[in-house]
């Protein structure tokens, strides 16, 4: 999560996300600090509006946590410190697969230089990052992955317990353990929210922390009502349009403006070329009412709804009655119809007499492609710059490698010269780190001088992403 600056507070609202900031920013002189004789900092895993979060060792047990060091500004008064304290200590009772454990914390009293919560250290990728890597998923994902979501939700739903900051970044994505499973998603800081709330009045409120969260904020948030689950669930509702559509449901230059929206405004619906069911579309317009009342009550309730609805079978349209002249109108298409048959029987007559004719000249000789050399394009979810080499193409099939900065990653595949299609897949990275192995299907263009098409990994794949890309050959 990033940090924002609060003069700019008007155009960063709709300002995409640098993938560079991570490493333009310097090393965190926190690193190696030891809390309370307990928990040595060993790297920096980012940094936001409540605090920073590091990865940690815990010293008398060997493994690995998550830590989270808050700003003072949170527990600053004894009224916070106490808020503070309660809702640490109520997150700390969720214990579910889908939620963030919280493990201990400190609320800064005693030798801790600043209050901290000691988390369950998650190996995964926001959603977040997820969605602005990949885009947007598939209805079938979408609702997979936020079943997880409404799952753990629901579990503090069903406790009392309210998150109050439910967003993309606040969910973390963790890929299979085992081949043939799925991704799972867990959702992390419970209860911070609501003592960030609290501390509104001081100096926290102009670090511009609230900017992200306001894309997901109910209209009783933002009118400053007491909350209710029904506030989570205008929360989900607009992670779930985000998901389907690839950006959140309102979008605004100024604060004010995207509080009028989440006020008065109903959400815009999908475009049609997105394909997203009408019953689901029903769902998450639900979720999204002004009026809380007219919402599913809790988590729980709205993950039921959209199991449901995509499942749902397709709507069977019934056909209306006809007037008379309408029979008259489809009597004279019949006549015509039939008209056109017996026309369409003597062109086929004539067609097979012709075809009994030996013809005059030879057959055109076959036509054959040969794709081997190198193709400069652009590939992946960024688009970034690539060179496709095809080193080897014997009858169908195809080998080489894909270049792509740091990366060098080998493939094989086949290519049906008849659709003039490519089918590649990605079998080994030879050099680089971190590169997600995926499958790309094309088409050679007629001039055979361009391939394009689309692709996905293995991570992005599964939850429904796919991107473009185009190579052309030198």
């Amino acid at each position: 999560m990033r940090e924002t600056d609060p003069t700019q507070a008007s155009t960063q609202i709709d300002s995409p996300r640098s993938t560079d900031e991570q490493y333009a920013r310097p090393p965190d002189p926190r690193v190696g600090l030891i809390l309370d004789s307990k928990y040595k900092l060993i790297e920096s895993l980012g940094q936001g509006g409540m605090g920073s979060v590091f990865r940690a060792q815990r010293l008398h047990i060997g493994d690995e946590v998550a830590v989270k060091l808050l700003h003072h500004d949170l527990v600053r008064e004894e009224k916070a410190l106490e808020r503070f304290r309660r809702e640490a200590r109520a997150a700390a009772m969720i214990r579910h697969p889908n939620v963030v454990s919280i493990h201990d914390f400190n609320d800064g009293t005693g030798n801790a230089s600043q209050p901290y919560i000691v988390m369950e250290l998650v190996r995964g990728m926001s959603l977040g990052d997820l969605l602005r890597r990949e885009g947007r998923m598939s209805p079938q994902g979408t609702v997979r992955l936020m079943h997880d979501i409404c799952t753990g939700v629901g579990v503090a739903h069903r406790q009392g317990l309210l998150h109050r900051d439910l967003k993309p970044d606040n969910v973390i994505v963790v890929p299979p353990s085992h081949e043939g499973d799925e991704e799972t998603a867990k959702v992390v800081d419970f209860g911070l929210a609501k003592v960030r709330d609290a501390a509104a009045s001081t100096a926290l409120t102009h670090t511009g922390a609230v900017i992200g969260t306001l894309y997901y904020m109910s209209p009783e948030q933002c009118s400053g009502e007491e909350l209710d689950s029904r506030a989570d669930v205008y929360s989900l509702g607009a992670m779930f349009y985000e998901m389907l559509a690839g950006g959140p449901p309102f979008r605004s230059r100024n604060l004010a403006g995207l509080i009028a929206k989440h006020l008065n405004e109903p959400p815009p619906p999908f475009p049609q070329e997105l394909r997203v069911p009408r019953a689901l579309e029903a769902v998450c317009f639900r979720a999204l009412a002004k009026d809380r009342n007219h919402r599913p009550p809790d988590a729980i309730a709205f993950d039921r709804e959209l199991q449901s609805a995509l499942t749902a079978p397709a709507p069977v349209i019934v056909p209306t009655r006809r007037s008379p002249l309408k029979w008259l109108l489809v009597a004279f298409g019949l006549f015509f119809a039939l008209v056109f048959v017996i026309g369409a029987g003597f062109a086929i007559k004539f067609g097979v007499d012709q075809l009994r004719t030996p013809p005059a000249t030879s057959p055109p000789a076959r036509s054959t492609v040969d794709l081997r050399g190198a193709w400069t394009g652009t590939y992946g979810p960024m688009g970034n710059a690539a060179t496709l080499i095809i080193k080897t193409h014997n009858g169908d099939k195809i080998e080489g490698t894909l270049e792509q900065g740091p990366w060098r990653v080998a493939f094989s595949g086949t290519y049906d010269a008849g659709s003039k299609s490519l089918k590649l897949k990605q079998t080994e990275v030879l050099s680089g780190q971190d590169w997600s192995l995926g499958e790309d299907s094309g088409k050679l263009s007629d001039d055979g001088k361009k391939i394009s098409g689309t692709g996905k990994d293995a991570l992005g794949g599964s939850l429904g992403f796919e991107y473009q890309w185009s190579f052309t050959k030198k």
